[in-house]
């Protein structure tokens, strides 16, 4: 009995002691099997942080781009409106000046007044200009389209409708600025070129912007006329902006110009 007794001691005596050493192993290798992950992790961890510093950096870029664009843009509109001040509009207030005392002439009286009125136009739309360029006196969309094509109609009795332009409505400037362009172009192109007792003019906001300017003037053959500057400014103002103009019209009717912006 002593002796299984002391056989006994010893097995639980070997447990014992073969149990650190066998929990040491397991650790070890768990450690061992460990070892790949936590480099792995930091590796993945640097990528994360080089990725989100690379994301970072474009974005500073674009931004940095985006300021130099606006700035190059906001120097050349300051550009022109100084040479539209010093080279137009100071001729213009000159010829102004010298064909008024034209008016009080019986020979000349009529022909005077035509002259006179045209300058002023050209005046008064070169100050809308200017305006526009230095970003002053913005008016909202519908009265600066309607003051634009009314002016653009001189003497052409014209309506105009934004019924349809939700109340607060607000497009950016560049399209306020092209759908202004659009309208006050095709009522002067009706004006000189269609011979029209009515215009019409509708503006509405649905899921885009619509303007459309209706004569109803002697029109012309759409698939024979060649594209002015007046019609392509008003192509590629549209397109700039992912938009379009389209331009309807008979040799022997009406004439319809619209355009659709985003």
């Amino acid at each position: 009995m002593a002796k299984t007794a002391h056989n006994q001691r010893g097995i639980d005596s070997a447990s014992a002691s073969d149990g650190p050493g066998l929990v040491g192993a397991e650790s070890e290798t768990e450690r061992s099997a460990a070892a790949p992950i936590a480099p792995a992790r930091a590796r993945n961890a640097g990528a994360g942080r080089r990725s989100a510093a690379l994301n970072g950096s474009r974005g500073s870029a674009w931004e940095d781009e985006g300021r130099a664009v606006a700035k190059a843009l906001s120097h050349e509109r300051r550009r022109i409106a100084a040479d539209l001040h010093d080279l137009v509009m100071q001729d213009l207030a000159f010829a102004l000046a010298s064909a008024r005392p034209l008016i009080d002439h019986p020979v000349t009286a009529a022909q005077a007044g035509t002259v006179i009125a045209a300058g002023e136009r050209a005046l008064t739309g070169a100050r809308w200009l200017l305006a526009d360029l230095c970003g002053k006196d913005r008016k909202p969309l519908i009265e600066a389209i309607e003051a634009s094509v009314r002016q653009a109609a001189r003497d052409v009795p014209l309506s105009f409708d934004a019924d349809g332009v939700p109340a607060g409505a607000k497009p950016p400037d560049a399209t306020v600025d092209t759908l202004v362009h659009v309208g006050r172009e095709a009522v002067t192109n009706a004006v000189k070129h269609a011979n029209p007792t009515l215009i019409q003019v509708v503006l509405q906001r649905t899921d885009r912007w619509r303007l459309q300017v209706h004569d109803d003037g002697c029109g012309f053959d759409a698939g024979h006329a060649n594209g002015g500057f007046g019609l392509e400014s008003m192509k590629l103002l549209a397109q700039a902006l992912g938009g379009s103009v389209r331009v309807a019209s008979t040799s022997d009717g009406s004439t319809t110009v619209e355009a659709i912006l985003p």
